[in-house]
């Protein structure tokens, strides 16, 4: 496990370098605004009918705050069962077949879910706006800029312990980083633009009394916000605690996706009753 505290110091920081998960989509969000992309713009100034014939209808806005209407693939029997059997890695049209050409659980912008096809879509925007690859893109507009030495987008095997489980079956991609490069990147001013306008998540979430998604950001209004990731063999959380002013992030090999958000919010704790 790997700690780190974002104000000068850290509880537990080697430099360490582990599977951010969903926390990627953070800085795919950030580097979109970056790139100064019209996120009122249609999804279809950029992905062709052949992968998302709707694309007219939806809006890079909707992506951002998974009220595009797409569905995902994590809980899918196909996702899973091919994983396990070990088949090669889906190809774009593939995972497009199994999420992107199904109908939408909701008319764009008139509800809320979970979309990780949406920003596979909002990385290809960000590839093609700027005519770099992904790798690229997060080391000039993200890594660079702010001195993260040990953030890196991966592809292939990404860890001894995975050999069955390569990078590209995370659609959107994989970032590897430190706990300290991830607080510094939350701390930047990079986030103030996914701050703007979240909207409300139904239903109950893990560690959330009242959810909302801003772009690329969970956020408990006046509380806190950051992201969570959790996939095979780590479990990654990095939050901003907006009372404490104070940043944690969390990555861990533990299996539980959401370890590494419970083991962050006991830490608050305990930092607060200090």
């Amino acid at each position: 496990m790997a700690i780190a505290k974002g104000d000068g110091t850290f509880l537990r920081a080697d430099n360490q370098v582990l599977p951010l998960y969903s926390i990627t989509k953070t800085y795919i969000a950030a580097t979109l605004f970056t790139l100064d992309i019209d996120i009122e713009a249609p999804v279809s100034d950029w992905i062709d009918r052949a992968l998302l014939d709707r694309g007219d209808r939806i809006s890079v806005r909707q992506l951002l705050n998974h009220t595009s209407g797409l569905g995902d693939y994590g809980g899918l029997v196909e996702y899973t069962r091919a994983i396990q059997s070990g088949e090669p890695v889906w190809s774009d049209e593939t995972f497009a077949t199994h999420t992107l050409q199904r109908d939408l659980l909701f008319q764009p912008g008139r509800g809320w879910s979970y979309s990780n096809p949406g920003y596979w879509l909002l990385r290809q925007i960000c590839q093609r706006h700027s005519g770099l690859d992904f790798a690229t893109l997060i080391d000039r507009q993200v890594c660079r800029p702010l001195g993260l030495q040990h953030t890196r987008a991966v592809s292939g095997i990404f860890a001894d312990d995975l050999p069955d489980y390569p990078a590209g079956w995370v659609w959107h991609g994989l970032l590897l980083g430190t706990p300290a490069d991830t607080v510094k990147f939350l701390d930047s001013p990079l986030i103030s633009p996914l701050l703007a306008e979240p909207v409300a998540v139904p239903g109950r979430q893990p560690g959330w009394t009242a959810p909302h998604y801003g772009y690329g950001l969970m956020i408990e209004p006046g509380v806190r916000y950051g992201h969570n990731g959790g996939g095979p063999g780590y479990s990654a959380s990095c939050n901003h605690f907006i009372r404490s002013d104070r940043t944690l992030c969390v990555l861990t090999s533990a299996g539980d996706p959401e370890a590494a958000m419970y083991r962050l919010l006991t830490l608050e704790r305990e930092l607060a009753s200090n």
